[in-house]
């Protein structure tokens, strides 16, 4: 039995190549190209306008995903930052709220509770990386709020 690592020329645990770190796009396709292509001809590239013969392929998308989910209400949004302030809005988190997140965590995190012009506290995390239950636990009061992404 050879005991060599591969790269001192044993055999290699894995033969397959590695997916690309941000795969999404392998999964674009025709279809997808065809449907930015029409977007561009029709030169309507913006949310809220477009003739009744090229309506908003944004609306088109919200319409039947709230169709798909059973919900109302789709919004559909430009990046996760997005997500985050229109989500915190939308809860009623607003002027003076403070919101609680992790110490560890992505920037947009704290941009975004910034941007919905409430206050971030920012709490310890355990070994887990994750929201530390006990500082938690220290820091809820009447008008905290935790941050959807704790």
């Amino acid at each position: 039995m050879n005991k060599r690592l591969a790269i001192d020329g044993g055999k290699p645990a894995k033969t397959t190549p590695n997916l690309p770190m941000f795969p999404g796009g392998i999964e674009i396709g025709e279809e997808e190209k065809k449907a930015v292509d029409e977007v561009i001809e029709h030169k309507y590239l913006f949310r809220y306008y477009g003739p009744g013969e090229f309506p908003s392929r944004v609306k088109l998308f919200e319409e039947e995903f709230a169709k798909k989910m059973g919900v109302k209400h789709v919004l559909a949004v430009n990046s996760c930052t997005s997500a985050l302030i229109s989500s915190l809005v939308a809860v009623g988190v607003g002027p003076g709220d403070e919101v609680i997140v992790p110490g560890y965590t992505f920037f947009a995190s704290c941009a975004a509770i910034v941007a919905a012009k409430a206050i971030p506290v920012i709490a310890e995390i355990d070994e887990s990386f994750t929201l530390d239950p006990d500082d938690l636990e220290r820091k809820i009061n009447p008008w905290k709020k935790l941050s959807p992404i704790a």
